[in-house]
């Protein structure tokens, strides 16, 4: 959730991602829009941001961008294009929005020295209205999330609701993606932004504390086992916003929320504001001739309070205590044992043992 240039407001943020960021891809999701000077939004929320702040995300090192989630459309189709765009221009490869569905669900391709990476990716929950890309408009690759013929769009709580399933025709349409990904890359990136968790709504789960808001939906750990037997080798997902327990399934990692690198979120959105929404990991994932070789993790602190002051009751101003909070740094010490101990006790129930080796950590993988 990038607000600004950190080159300009933030320069030694810029360094540390860099020293942070490992390997031959080095990824991460854009949430948001690019707003060209003189944008603006007047409805819903706007999560903008400058066209530099992709120099800025360059400049840390990211070479590739998943676009697909639920402030992606919050300048309207103009966001989308205007977002696209601008990657383009800086040669970012990216997936998940497009000027058609077609292009939306289309996979990204990465060209690497050591081989052809490609990325498909999703959004499901809080997508607006008119923000699903169609057959002759701009918007998100949605995969929509039904309960008993109804749409769940967690917005509003379903009591008594049927089971969450995934609309069929959005998955045949993404696990298509994935197959043609794999035909055509040596490793298949799956990412997916998800805010459906069981049958409350988002708002409902993170004001309420519920214990759902730290764990992936039944409904989404069957959906993602189905993307990887489609052809994914690393599925990768945020929109909790908090860590989420990490799953090796057929010699593939899951990770169901890394939680937050940069975290520029306006002071007025209190309910996704709790300590540990503040503490995040990055993930090293190693892959050598088609098959996983190691995972490390590296616990990082973000600062929840900028500098100068913030407006607490506009989620639209843009200022200095916004650009400069939620900045990442390596946690130390106690706090990153804290994160460490607290990502193994969530990847536990998926039988994935992490070991914690001083401030870093090292997922133990099946033989």
């Amino acid at each position: 959730m990038i607000r600004s240039d950190i080159r300009a407001t933030a320069p030694a943020t810029v360094q540390t991602i860099r020293s942070l960021l490992k390997g031959d891809v080095r990824f991460t999701n854009l949430e948001g829009t690019v707003a060209e000077p003189g944008q603006s939004v007047h409805q819903g929320r706007g999560f903008l941001t400058p066209p530099a702040a992709l120099d800025a995300l360059q400049a840390c090192g990211f070479n590739l961008l998943a676009l697909a989630d639920n402030h992606a459309f919050d300048l309207q189709g103009a966001g989308i294009e205007n977002t696209i765009r601008e990657a383009d221009r800086r040669h970012l490869v990216h997936a998940g929005t497009g000027n058609t569905q077609a292009q939306a669900a289309s996979p990204a391709y990465l060209r690497t020295a050591q081989g052809t990476v490609a990325l498909v990716a999703s959004a499901s929950g809080l997508i607006g209205p008119g923000a699903a890309a169609g057959v002759d408009h701009p918007g998100v690759d949605e995969l929509r999330i039904e309960a008993g013929g109804r749409q769940n769009e967690a917005t509003a709580d379903l009591p008594a609701a049927p089971a969450n399933i995934p609309n069929a025709q959005d998955a045949q349409r993404i696990l298509r993606s994935i197959r043609e990904a794999r035909r055509h890359a040596d490793l298949v990136i799956v990412y997916q932004h998800n805010h459906v968790f069981e049958n409350e709504s988002f708002a409902t789960i993170f004001l309420e504390g519920m214990p759902q808001r730290l764990r992936p939906a039944r409904w989404l750990q069957s959906w993602v086992h189905a993307e990887v037997d489609a052809g994914a080798d690393i599925v990768v997902m945020h929109g909790a916003p908090l860590l989420h327990g990490i799953e090796i399934y057929r010699g593939r990692p899951i990770f169901y929320d890394l939680g937050n690198l940069l975290y520029n979120v306006p002071p007025t959105l209190t309910y996704i504001d709790e300590p540990m929404a503040w503490e995040s990991a990055l993930a090293y994932v190693r892959f050598t001739g088609g098959k996983l070789r190691s995972i490390s993790l590296q616990p990082i602190a973000l600062n929840d309070i900028g500098q100068g002051q913030p407006d607490v009751h506009s989620e639209y101003t843009n200022n200095q205590f916004l650009d400069t909070r939620g900045l990442p740094a390596p946690a130390v010490g106690a706090q990153a044992r804290y994160i460490l101990e607290r990502l193994a006790e969530l990847s536990r129930p998926f039988g994935t043992v992490i070991d914690v080796r001083g401030d870093t950590a090292q997922i133990r993988l099946p033989r």
